[in-house]
């Protein structure tokens, strides 16, 4: 199933032992566009702690009654190792890995490591190792600063991220949905996949597309009451000759 990003900023999380807070945002790594972390507010009020979890931690997601299920407790998850407020290292998510006993995402070619999923993950043997951090740069991105990101393509701007399609079983980001009323005549919202990414602009909040404007105008319109089925998906691939 797919799930809009939107979405989950109304979910309640919930742990072994109660209630955490809310859903305020994900942060996704840049190589493999899969959500990585879950940002949760435990309060209402602008001081609100933040805790950090990761999908490996997720038991069950239900939509019906907006909540997530965590398999692990708050006080777990308030001990973990603080992000703050800078953008994350690597450094900080191998620190986040060695707590939680988990095998860092990015050691392996699946896009859990050696999984495919965070599922698939969680049921793994531990192979944790003290790895020596020469790169302390930032590889994850905060989900709510991206959809306001333009996407472009050769002959100029053609809309913004309105939101995101997150696959919900391995967090994938499979679709972008892309806004184009101010940009193309008749502007219409379309679904446009990372994979299409030529070159991603992080100081001008912009993605470069390859794809043509043609073939954005004559593009199937993506609607929230259809589901997207293989056919429909297979379509949208073909139109755009990929």
């Amino acid at each position: 199933m797919l799930l809009h990003y939107s979405w989950l900023t109304s979910y309640t999380v919930f742990g072994n032992d109660g209630a955490f807070g809310q859903v305020e945002d994900v942060y996704f790594d840049e190589e493999m566009w899969t959500v990585r972390y879950i940002v949760i507010k435990t309060g209402a009020t602008f001081l609100s702690a933040k805790l950090f979890v990761s999908p490996v931690s997720i038991d069950k997601i239900d939509h019906v009654n907006e909540t997530i299920r965590l398999s692990i407790s708050k006080d777990e998850a308030k001990k973990a190792p603080d992000f703050g407020e800078e953008p994350v290292s690597r450094k900080r998510e191998h620190d986040f890995s060695l707590y939680y006993r988990m095998n860092p995402y990015w050691i392996g070619s699946g896009v859990w490591g050696s999984a495919n999923t965070a599922r698939e993950m969680s049921q793994q043997e531990v192979q944790v190792t003290e790895e020596t951090m020469e790169d302390d740069n930032p590889r994850v991105h905060e989900a709510r600063h991206v959809t306001r990101y333009e996407l472009a393509v050769n002959d100029g701007t053609f809309g913004k991220i309105d939101d995101l399609l997150v696959d919900e079983s391995s967090f994938r980001i499979n679709y972008f949905i892309a806004d184009t009323k101010k940009w193309l005549p008749g502007g219409k919202k379309v679904l446009i996949s990372p994979q299409w990414i030529k070159e991603i602009e992080w100081a001008a909040a912009r993605i470069r597309i390859d794809v043509t404007r043609d073939q954005l105008e004559s593009a199937p319109e993506y609607r929230r009451d259809l589901d997207i089925t293989d056919e429909r998906e297979s379509y949208l691939w073909l139109h755009y000759r990929k």
